[in-house]
């Protein structure tokens, strides 16, 4: 393995993560390891200062009951038995004179610092040092009622001994299972990055070929992962269908453009291969204008759309008669209504008035009227009724035409959807888009209701703060008509 290799390795999250797992394990199995050598010295130190208090006791009950030859044969004998190995035993006169004494048997003590101490019974231990070494004799007096002093001590070995063994079974043990955690952070850090590298996964092939088709795998975990895998496929799922409607708004806009475009080109070419006079000229560049119109017709409403839907159009706001603005569309569709035989029907009392952009709501009440006369059939009828409904104005739109099927209902406000899927009828499939956009720009809400070949009821509806006080006004004087 290279050196550029293990930089490498070393820089990743899970090695990171488990090297962390490694150091916080070591670190409570130190601190663990702190606090209970500490309360196993404690209590060994306890017990040594009881033995050494129940060993006074014992000595002082048999001094009591023989003499100062009945005590040292006492010493001899747990001496030479060995119970008496890390004990030390001193006798001494009222004058602190030492009479008898039996040391340790390993540590060196200079006892004759004893003798010059004056001796308080009721101070306590005292705490002998050893010479030259680290060891402390812990020592307990009594005075006897000859008034001669007895004192017991014991020294740290057999606590050494056994804190020693203590240390040594811990880090036995401690490298016996520093390689297991090792092994179990790599493992953890593994399954804990088992997501982000699914994720990773699924992200590769899309960098890759630019398809949004994968999907992660949803571990049924419950936890911040699954929400995370569901919450990214759920991503993936919308770029997918924005991808799809890009590629389909594509696919219509250069349908819709080369149509024209073909015409203009046809156009010109014959202009140009004709020996024709002037009038044949003109009329050739009077259709190509046209064509050219109806791709910038396209183009402006494509910017319409986009200006309207992210707020960076500007409205020229006012308050619009909303009577003046259906009848005013209504005169733009009249004719075309009278050549289909459409009976055009306006239902409008005056006084309504709305805060809006008279243009962009004109443009936008027109696309609809333009569609609904156009689905409508010869001889069929378009009726608009504008009221107040709850103090909002509400504009109501309904046409005796084909309808829409209900699997196209929530597709009609997408851009170059259009009901007619062979393209008979001419349009860019954009004014239902467009309107939907001014409506929601003024902050007015549109419905569509429809039964298939029966009619479309399509309602535009404002909120109550677009309202005038001279509608209410009006609406409520008619009310008492």
């Amino acid at each position: 393995m290279s050196l550029q290799t293990v930089k490498r390795f070393a820089k990743t999250f899970g090695f990171r993560m488990t090297v962390s797992f490694s150091a916080a394990f070591v670190l409570i199995s130190a601190v663990l390891f702190g606090v209970a050598y500490y309360l196993v010295s404690s209590t060994l130190q306890v017990n040594d200062r009881a033995a050494v208090e129940l060993k006074l006791k014992e000595y002082t009950d048999e001094y009591r009951l023989g003499s100062v030859a009945s005590i040292k044969q006492e010493i001899g004998v747990e001496s030479n038995s060995g119970t008496l190995r890390n004990f030390m035993v001193r006798l001494a006169d009222a004058k602190n004179h030492t009479i008898a004494l039996k040391p340790p048997a390993e540590a060196r003590y200079d006892f004759r610092q004893l003798e010059q101490t004056a001796i308080d019974v009721s101070r306590g231990w005292i705490r002998l040092k050893a010479v030259g070494e680290d060891d402390v004799l812990d020592i307990a007096s009594s005075r006897l009622p000859d008034g001669n002093l007895l004192q017991v001590g014991k020294g740290p070995e057999d606590r050494e001994a056994i804190l020693a063994e203590f240390e040594n079974t811990f880090i036995e043990v401690f490298v016996a299972v520093i390689l297991p955690s090792l092994l179990g952070g790599i493992l953890l850090s593994r399954q804990a990055l088992r997501p982000v590298r699914n994720l990773t996964s699924v992200l590769g092939p899309i960098i890759d070929t630019g398809s949004v088709k994968a999907r992660v795998p949803v571990p049924a975990t419950g936890d911040e992962f699954e929400e995370l895998a569901l919450r990214f496929n759920q991503a993936l799922q919308r770029i997918e269908t924005l991808v799809d409607g890009m590629r389909a708004s594509m696919d219509n806009i250069a349908h819709d453009l080369r149509t024209p475009m073909t015409r203009l080109r046809g156009v010109a070419e014959m202009a140009l291969q004709s020996d024709s006079d002037v009038e044949f000229y003109r009329e050739a560049l009077s259709d190509c204008m046209e064509e050219s119109e109806q791709a910038l017709r396209l183009l402006d409403m494509l910017m319409d759309i986009s200006e309207v839907e992210t707020g960076s159009v500007r409205l020229d706001v006012g308050e619009v008669d909303v009577c003046a603005l259906m009848n005013k569309v209504c005169d733009l569709y009249r004719g075309v209504a009278e050549e289909k035989n459409i009976t055009l029907r306006l239902e409008c009392p005056n006084g309504f008035w709305i805060s809006g952009d008279r243009n962009r709501l004109l443009q936008a009440m027109a696309n609809l009227l333009d569609n609904a006369i156009k689905y409508t059939p010869q001889n069929g009828s378009v009726d608009i009724a504008v009221s107040l409904r709850d103090a909002d104005v509400v504009i109501d739109i309904r046409d005796s035409g084909i309808g829409i099927p209900p699997e196209d209902l929530g597709k009609i406000w997408d851009r170059f959807f259009r009901g007619d899927k062979s393209r008979t009828k001419r349009g860019l499939g954009l004014g239902l888009s467009l309107a939907k956009a001014v409506i929601l720009a003024h902050k007015g809400a549109i419905k569509v209701f429809s039964d298939q070949g029966k009619g479309t009821h399509v309602s535009v509806q404002f909120p109550s703060h677009y309202a005038s006080v001279e509608s209410l006004v009006s609406q409520a004087n008619l009310s008492k008509l």
